[in-house]
């Protein structure tokens, strides 16, 4: 008896399912060319394009040209709004009053309703220092001023043309007592 007889024969198994292999070939084969080299058809040459130089006589550099002169005229036309925009807000970068050139009153009030209607807080320049006055303060102030007769409006004015802050806060004063 030959010893080959009792020999089994064995299948490859996939050792996490259990099921046969199908395939013994190896994976890289492409038939009669070997993967990676290049000769086979898997691989694509992708060969860089020349740059072509526009000539300002064609067609094509016309387009360009168009194309340029409308993102220019984008760029104008945001830019200008930009422009509008700083010279709407200009005067809230305004950082003081020149109490010589105008009287300290109508600065304050003038400062006063720009704190307002930007519902912010300012510095306001005293010709002994600033103070930082806020919205509320400021509301209060131009509601007593525009609601007092012209002869206490007068009268406030003369105090406030001083400039002081002392001045200012004796006004300050008076308002929170006829508010309550």
């Amino acid at each position: 008896m030959s010893r080959w007889k009792d020999l089994r024969t064995y299948r490859e198994v996939n050792p996490y399912t259990g099921n046969p292999v199908d395939e013994d070939a190896p994976a890289n084969a492409t038939g009669p060319n070997v993967a990676g080299t290049g000769d086979d058809s898997s691989v694509v040459v992708v060969r860089k394009k020349k740059k072509t130089l526009i000539d300002a006589r064609t067609k094509s550099y016309k387009k360009h040209k168009e194309k340029l002169e409308r993102a220019r005229e984008q760029r104008e036309k945001r830019k200008s709004k930009l422009v509008q925009k700083v010279e709407q807000n200009i005067g809230m970068f305004t950082r003081e009053g020149y109490l010589e050139e105008e009287k300290a009153s109508s600065y304050i009030i003038s400062t006063l309703r720009d704190i307002v209607k930007n519902k912010s807080a300012k510095s306001m320049k005293f010709k002994d220092g600033s103070m930082k006055i806020d919205m509320t303060t400021a509301n209060m102030m131009l509601q007593v001023l525009d609601k007092i007769n012209p002869m206490n409006k007068k009268k406030v004015m003369g105090i406030l043309d001083k400039g002081g802050k002392g001045d200012f806060m004796k006004v300050h004063n008076v308002v929170m007592k006829a508010l309550g």
